[in-house]
C-alpha cells in the first residue's frame, strides 16, 4: 500500500507487520519510510483487548502504572502514535506525534524522557536548568532503585491502542 510523505509529498510503501505482544495479544505495526527525505512513521493497532471475549470496545484507554522498584522498569509499554505519556510527579508530559508509536519497557520510556530533558536543558535559563537537573537526578534514582522514589507512568490514548503490561 502507498502513502504520501507528510514532509516532501513523495510516495512511500506502507508496511504492515503482525506482532505478538506477550500477555496482551496480537497487534499490527504499520511502518513507512520515505525514500526521498527519509521521514519515518510508525503506528500500532492492538487487535485484541483484555476482555473475556477479546473484543475491543473502541473507547479510549487510560493506563496507570506505579514505578516503585527496579523490577518495574521491565514492564512493557505499548504506545500508539495517539498516546499521551505523563509522569505527574516529575511534571513531565509527552504529547503524541504522528508516526511515533513504539513498543518498549518502562526503562526505555524513562531513557527517552531523560534524553529530551537533557536536550532541552542545554539552552535553558537558570531556573529551567535547575528544574531539569532535579528531574534528571530523580530519574537516575528511579532507574537505580536508590531511595524510596515512586512515580506514576500514565498513558492516555483515545484510540485504546496503548498499554502498560506489568511484570509477573
Amino acid at each position: 500500500m502507498k502513502e504520501r510523505c507528510p514532509i516532501c509529498g513523495a510516495e512511500s510503501e506502507l508496511e504492515f507487520l503482525p506482532y505478538e505482544i506477550p500477555h496482551f495479544g496480537e497487534a499490527l505495526f504499520f511502518t513507512a519510510v520515505c525514500p526521498l527525505c527519509g521521514f519515518r512513521s510508525a503506528d500500532l493497532m492492538l487487535l485484541a483487548g483484555e476482555g473475556e471475549s477479546g473484543e475491543r470496545s473502541g473507547r479510549g484507554r487510560r493506563c496507570e502504572f506505579e514505578i516503585s522498584s527496579v523490577r518495574d522498569l521491565n514492564a512493557r509499554v505499548v504506545r500508539s502514535s495517539f498516546g499521551r505519556i505523563e509522569i505527574p510527579e516529575l511534571g513531565v508530559s509527552v504529547e503524541p506525534r504522528r508516526g511515533e508509536a513504539f513498543i518498549s519497557t518502562v526503562e526505555g520510556v524513562l531513557k527517552r524522557v531523560e534524553k529530551v530533558v537533557k536536550m532541552l536543558s542545554r539552552n535553558a535559563r537558570n531556573e529551567e536548568k535547575k528544574r531539569a537537573e532535579a528531574v534528571l537526578k530523580r530519574l537516575e534514582k528511579i532507574k537505580s532503585g536508590e531511595g524510596e522514589e515512586k512515580v506514576t507512568l500514565i498513558i492516555d490514548d483515545p484510540t485504546g491502542n496503548s498499554a502498560i503490561i506489568g511484570v509477573s
